[in-house]
């Protein structure tokens, strides 16, 4: 029969990594690793008890900013590494919307950015809001990133394809001063289009904070 293999709670997070969040299951993670998925719930109560514990593996790998003198280059900086994270990890950004799991470590980076915008002069409820709404400007740009796709790039570009496919009909139906600016935003990169949506959404937090008493 042969020894059982070896397994441990790190090499289960690691399985659960390499499926992927859209196709985490335990029995997945089982046959992944040559077990019982049974045996699975001796280091986890239930699927997403490790999806949760791989998401902190996962946010803890990216290289995260550290604040400097200028607020808005620490929160674009903060946006690009959550952008890191989930074209790392596809699946990961429907995972967290539909509220299937949360990870500690995600917590802590929310609270740690939220706390270093205190300290930029933000008001507690602009942080807050800030934080929030940064994390679902990047969660929206990933949540139709297909499955199948092999790896990060190949799943922006599917995205991107996705787009003009459903855009590109109805291109004419819209006002022609709009037209060219929604043609290039469906037809270039999806990142380039994020940016700008970025800068806006950071010329609104400018201001909430040139408001803050």
């Amino acid at each position: 029969m042969g020894r059982p293999p070896l397994v441990d709670r790190e090499a289960i997070i690691r399985a659960a990594l390499e499926i992927g969040f859209s196709r985490l299951t335990m029995p997945a993670v089982g046959q992944r690793l040559g077990i019982s998925h049974s045996t699975l719930y001796r280091y986890f109560r239930s699927r997403d008890d490790l999806a949760a514990a791989a998401v902190d593996q996962a946010v803890n790998a990216i290289e995260w900013p550290e604040p400097g003198d200028d607020w808005r280059a620490y929160l674009t900086e903060t946006a690009w590494a959550h952008w890191r994270l989930y074209s790392a990890h596809i699946g990961l950004a429907r995972e967290i919307t539909a509220l299937r799991v949360i990870g500690l470590a995600l917590v802590k980076r929310d609270n740690q950015t939220g706390v270093h915008l205190l300290e930029y002069g933000f008001d507690p409820a602009d942080a807050v809001l800030v934080v929030d709404m940064l994390a679902e400007l990047v969660t929206q740009a990933f949540l139709a990133a297909p499955e199948q796709a092999d790896g990060a790039d190949d799943a922006v570009d599917l995205l991107q394809r996705r787009r003009q496919e459903l855009i590109g009909p109805w291109i004419d139906q819209y006002d022609p001063r709009l037209q060219e600016v929604l043609a290039g935003a469906v037809s270039g990169p999806t990142a380039t289009w994020f940016e700008r949506k970025l800068a806006l959404f950071l010329d609104g937090a400018a201001a909430c904070r040139r408001a803050a008493p």
